[in-house]
């Protein structure tokens, strides 16, 4: 069900948005679209972006302009970045496609720049230390863990562990033949936490038991709710509508 309300205080609006499955407690920009439940601390700012279920977000984080999957752990001082700027041609400065200045300067901007709108991507299961930088339209593979500090300028493989200034792969989280069966499970489509609540037990310390466990019993695990809600500002109003279908 959609729904539109008047500005509200903080706490109020947090209130509200915790009834859609979004613990909002950093700022939101030019839009948001979410699967519930996720996390966003304090300090963090967010902007054109999409999230999926189980996914957070630590303090004094800002991304823009990305696309992130589901059971992600986003560090603190992370720095997904919106835009890049181009290299080749006069001046590296948006002025050429973006006016910053309207309020002095009337004039439109002659071209346009793909990489400033360039999406980042963020699989599911991807861990992000802390004070890491990644680049506008990096994917980052399902899986992969990115060490503190680094700043990665170029796609992630799935389940690698890349550190460094330019990040590089240092390791693998797991054998290829189960990086392989982690993959073909989807296993993040599944409602794990939910699953929790109804039977204590599961081996989610190994990963190999775990996929045998949903190649047997997966039709009595719960999945993800795959609706999404979307938040928008239009004007003086918060208005927070359904969105349709990841891919679409």
């Amino acid at each position: 069900m959609d729904t539109a309300t008047q500005s509200l205080p903080k706490e109020g609006l947090r209130s509200l948005l915790l009834k859609y499955g979004l613990d909002n407690g950093g700022t939101i920009g030019n839009g948001l679209i979410w699967e519930a439940p996720i996390k966003i601390f304090h300090s963090s700012h967010v902007s054109e972006t999409e999230i999926g279920a189980y996914s957070y977000i630590s303090p004094r984080t800002e991304i823009q302009h990305a696309n992130i999957g589901r059971y992600c752990s986003i560090g603190d001082n992370v720095n997904v970045r919106g835009s890049a700027h181009p290299k080749e041609w006069l001046s590296s400065h948006p002025f050429s496609y973006r006016n910053l200045y309207g309020s002095s300067r009337n004039y439109k901007p002659p071209l346009t720049f793909q990489g400033y709108s360039e999406k980042t991507v963020i699989g599911h299961d991807v861990w992000i230390g802390s004070r890491v930088t990644i680049l506008p339209g990096v994917t980052i593979g399902t899986g992969a863990v990115i060490g503190a500090g680094a700043v990665v300028a170029k796609d992630v493989p799935p389940y690698a562990v890349v550190v460094g200034n330019p990040a590089k792969v240092v390791k693998y989280r797991f054998e290829q033949a189960l990086i392989d069966r982690l993959l073909q499970s989807a296993w993040w489509s599944y409602d794990l936490p939910k699953f929790l609540e109804q039977q204590a037990g599961v081996p989610l310390d190994d990963p190999e038991k775990m996929l045998d466990l949903l190649e047997r019993n997966g039709t009595d695990v719960p999945r993800i709710d795959v609706r999404r809600k979307r938040y928008s500002r239009q004007r003086d109003k918060v208005v927070i509508g359904s969105a349709p279908p990841a891919g679409t």
